[in-house]
């Protein structure tokens, strides 16, 4: 897809949420997501890293840390992307709990409709970059706040969203079978993000780990 229609894509998308965020119950949805409502908005770790999300504008902005060596710790504006999913995670929440089981992308509500792009996009840069160095993975992974799993020849657990986890999990491969990555999602996934924003996370996951 061409990137202008790609970003007016995501710009149609972004109007489309903060319409319907206009009507939404702040407190419920902080209650429900897992997060904590302020005077100033809800503030939602994304991966570790707190964002801001105004009600009724729903404006969604990065909120620094306030480090030794840090200046100017001002909020700025998240890509529209992020902004999507901060929204519809908030709006979608409904306080299920976790599952505590790890499910496929497939397995996921209307998963197969967009299961072969998944594992080209976001499952094949990870093989495409890690499939035979396990240990570049490992420090990859553990530089962006994961938790090791007992899965896999390598595999790692990250909180996306205060209630929302993924995996991925690297297998190195050898003279018989080629290398493997899946990325996994908690089964009650479904019940905090639409599929649709579900891959975005993957591939958002994937790229961060290969940069």
């Amino acid at each position: 897809m061409p990137q202008l229609d790609l970003n007016r894509r995501f710009h149609h998308a972004l109007e489309r949420a903060r319409a319907e965020w206009v009507a939404a119950d702040p407190a419920r949805c902080a209650a429900l997501a897992g997060s904590v409502l302020t005077p100033a908005g809800i503030t939602v770790p994304f991966f570790g890293r707190p964002h801001l999300v105004t009600h009724p504008a729903g404006e969604v902005r990065i909120l620094a840390d306030a480090g030794p060596n840090q200046t100017d710790v001002t909020p700025r504006e998240a890509h529209v992307s992020i902004q999507i999913v901060l929204l519809h995670y908030l709006m979608t929440a409904d306080g299920t709990p976790p599952a505590e089981r790890w499910i496929t992308f497939r397995e996921l509500p209307d998963g197969l409709f967009y299961a072969q792009a998944f594992a080209g996009h976001a499952e094949g840069v990870l093989v495409e970059k890690f499939g035979a160095d396990l240990s570049r993975f490992r420090q990859a992974a553990e530089a962006l706040g994961g938790s090791p799993l007992d899965l896999a020849d390598a595999a790692y657990r990250f909180q996306a969203f205060p209630a929302l986890a993924v995996a991925v999990l690297l297998w190195e491969g050898d003279e018989d079978f080629p290398p493997q990555a899946r990325i996994l999602f908690d089964a009650h996934a479904g019940h905090y993000l639409p599929t649709e924003d579900l891959a975005g996370i993957g591939d958002w996951l994937a790229h961060r780990l290969t940069r």
